[in-house]
């Protein structure tokens, strides 16, 4: 009686080590799940907290005959870990705040393309005869698509009219703004020397 007593005993207490072994299971699987959903959302958060793209160099302007810097030209590249940026000129969104107002999506029917001289001549990219303000985007090192890529460069170029050309000490912003991802802001003060017909550091 004894002996079938202790097998009974054993068969119960097995059974509920066997119960207790798949709810612990459970709860740590649950547990796992939880642990990775939580950082794929943090995740998702610092890249749309983050620009995919940054400054590659410096931020140079065309000076004309009338002493003012009549185009700018901006070196862009992918930030590093970041995912390509498709340049399309409806899948990205160029605007400038200038002295002389706030303009949205002057790269409106823009896709970027290759420059028509090698090596480039950053003096004849820019639109003299510009009567409103644009941008452009010139493949500078990559293929022919519209897509940024890790390791290729394009170099955003700005066309003022001469009316809101920029004067010494004069402040600008340009705001990149791709599909996903914090918008890339740059923003740079017009230096007191400029030099007609001259490229210009804008730092």
């Amino acid at each position: 009686m004894k002996g079938i007593v202790g097998i009974e005993a054993a068969i119960v207490l097995i059974a509920f080590v066997i119960v207790a072994a798949a709810l612990a299971f459970v709860v740590l699987n649950m547990g796992m799940y939880t642990t990775q959903k939580s950082k794929d959302v943090m995740q998702q958060g610092l890249n749309e907290a983050t620009s995919a793209l940054e400054v590659d160099g410096s931020v140079l302007g065309y000076v004309d005959s009338n002493t003012k810097v009549a185009a700018i030209y901006i070196p862009l590249k992918i930030s590093p870990g970041q995912q390509a940026v498709d340049f399309a000129h409806d899948r990205i969104d160029v605007l400038a705040m200038l002295p002389g107002g706030t303009f949205s999506k002057i790269n409106d029917n823009n896709d970027p393309e290759q420059p028509s001289s090698t090596p480039v001549d950053y003096k004849n990219l820019y639109d003299v005869n510009a009567t409103t303000i644009s941008a452009k985007i010139y493949i500078i090192n990559g293929d022919d698509d519209t897509v940024l890529e890790p390791g290729e460069k394009f170099l955003l170029v700005i066309s003022l009219p001469s009316n809101l050309a920029l004067s010494q000490y004069q402040k600008f912003t340009v705001e990149i703004r791709p599909l996903q991802g914090a918008p890339l802001t740059i923003e740079r003060v017009v230096p007191p020397s400029l030099t007609a017909n001259e490229l210009v550091n804008l730092g």
